[in-house]
């Protein structure tokens, strides 16, 4: 019987237990992680805001453990690869002969002044701490988010559900969500928050923290403070790899545990999955440091596949941008570069601008202007990104245009899609987004 040890138990751990169940046989799995209770990372946000019960927002772990895989609760101290063991913090060593990190990442905690005050959090991928969290944002009237990327924004528009709280989301960026989307759907998110309460800072960067005992003020670069019951930050976050460093592993220049295409480490023995892994950039071919849950769950899912042998690549082997939310019952969403990221990356672009109502005839019950931006390359059409703007539909919506990005499709694959049409459900069959982006491309580069 192989012996199977996963240590993390996360959305990438619990992928590739789920999976390499279904595909591998003689094999056994046992998760260790640290946390009693695993959250759904992405339903933080909603934990502390629009959830009744934060407690609703939990990963349930019956997949693993209905499935005969055993879970370990503990602290693994450290990876000895010459023994195959892994050592814990309260228990026996355990013998593996596939290892396979699923440690994460780690929350960003720069060093300002004052850091160590009571009252400042960053979000953990821990239930029973995020409950505890909600109860303090609950008796909080100021609350201050720093960072403006999706977390951010997704905090502050569900703790403005809560009534009673002065919230203030601080971003260094001109825009929040930059990386994302272009400055014309930022505007408009920040916008509608505004609209709802939320005082947004961009352009404007965090100095420090005052308080006695517990945070009451954040001082912001341009002099002025502002007040603080409690301080989230999301500014980001890092591999986590030190068990992989200290146990003599190779990492990439983002310090992320170095992997090729099978999920495979410096050592034979061992893969790496989800946000602690390496990942390679689909158009550059560079180290990328986009780490997203979607991205995790197909890297399990890879390791599953490959875990005794390497028998097939995942292709595409790189990855991109593929975002969604959700403002205010309003929803965006980007696959791909942006127009500044496609130029850095040498890019000659096409760039066009597409709306049309999501059900036809546009008078239907529930009809709304979904709005595009697209990006194509000047030299061949090739799809190098897309932006969406409009109701739910455009968060499945941007996963079929990140399929046709993986796939190298141009504006004529486009124009040529198949597509079903139904008057309540989707665009007039001639008003396609798709299409109609697609039209427009070959019409600039053909004339």
């Amino acid at each position: 019987m192989n012996k199977v040890v996963v240590i993390g138990g996360g959305v990438a751990a619990k992928g590739f237990v789920i999976t390499s169940k279904k595909l591998n046989k003689d094999v056994t799995h046992t998760v260790i992680r640290s946390n009693r209770r695993a959250p759904v990372p992405c339903g933080i946000p909603y934990a502390l805001g629009v959830l009744k019960d934060p407690n609703d927002n939990l990963s349930a772990d019956t997949e693993i453990i209905d499935q005969g895989s055993t879970l370990v609760i503990d602290d693994v101290i450290s990876i000895n690869r010459d023994e195959k063991k892994v050592y814990l913090k309260n228990n026996d060593p355990v013998a593996y002969d596939q290892l396979v990190l699923a440690t994460g990442s780690n929350p960003i905690k720069p060093k300002f002044e004052g850091i160590d005050l009571e009252g400042i959090y960053i979000i953990e991928k821990d239930l029973d701490k995020t409950v505890d969290l909600r109860a303090k944002v609950e008796a909080a009237k100021s609350v201050v988010i720093v960072g403006g990327g999706f977390i951010g924004v997704e905090l502050a528009d569900e703790i403005s559900h809560l009534s009673g709280k002065k919230i203030t989301l601080v971003e260094y960026a001109p825009y929040c969500l930059s990386v994302a989307f272009e400055a014309k759907y930022s505007i408009e998110i920040e916008e509608k928050m505004k609209l709802h309460g939320i005082n947004v800072l961009t352009g404007i960067s965090v100095q420090g923290f005052s308080g006695t005992g517990a945070v009451q003020k954040v001082k912001l670069s341009n002099g002025e403070f502002i007040d603080a019951d409690i301080v989230f930050l999301v500014i980001g976050a890092v591999p986590n790899s030190s068990l992989a460093k200290e146990a003599g592993l190779e990492l990439d220049s983002r310090s992320a545990i170095k992997v090729d295409e099978y999920q495979r480490t410096s050592d034979p023995n061992i893969m790496a999955i989800g946000d602690c892994a390496s990942k390679i950039d689909l158009f550059t071919n560079e180290v990328s440091n986009i780490r997203l849950a979607s991205i995790a769950s197909k890297e399990g899912r890879n390791a599953a596949y490959n875990l005794l042998g390497k028998k097939k690549l995942m292709s595409p082997v790189g990855i991109t941008n593929l975002f969604s939310t959700a403002v205010k019952g309003d929803y965006f969403a980007a696959a791909g570069m942006t127009r500044q990221q496609c130029e850095d990356a040498g890019y000659g672009v096409i760039q066009v601008e597409v709306s049309e109502f999501n059900r036809h005839p546009g008078k239907l019950p529930g009809a709304v202007k979904t709005r595009g931006t697209f990006f194509f390359d000047n030299s061949d059409l090739k799809l190098l990104g897309a932006q969406l703007a409009g109701n739910d539909q455009v968060a499945e919506m941007i996963n079929g245009i990140g399929i046709a990005i993986q796939n190298n499709a141009t504006a004529y694959n486009l124009f040529a899609y198949n597509y079903a049409t139904q008057p309540m459900g989707t665009f007039a069959p001639n008003k396609y987004l798709l299409h109609l982006a697609a039209t427009q491309a070959i019409v600039q580069f053909e004339n």
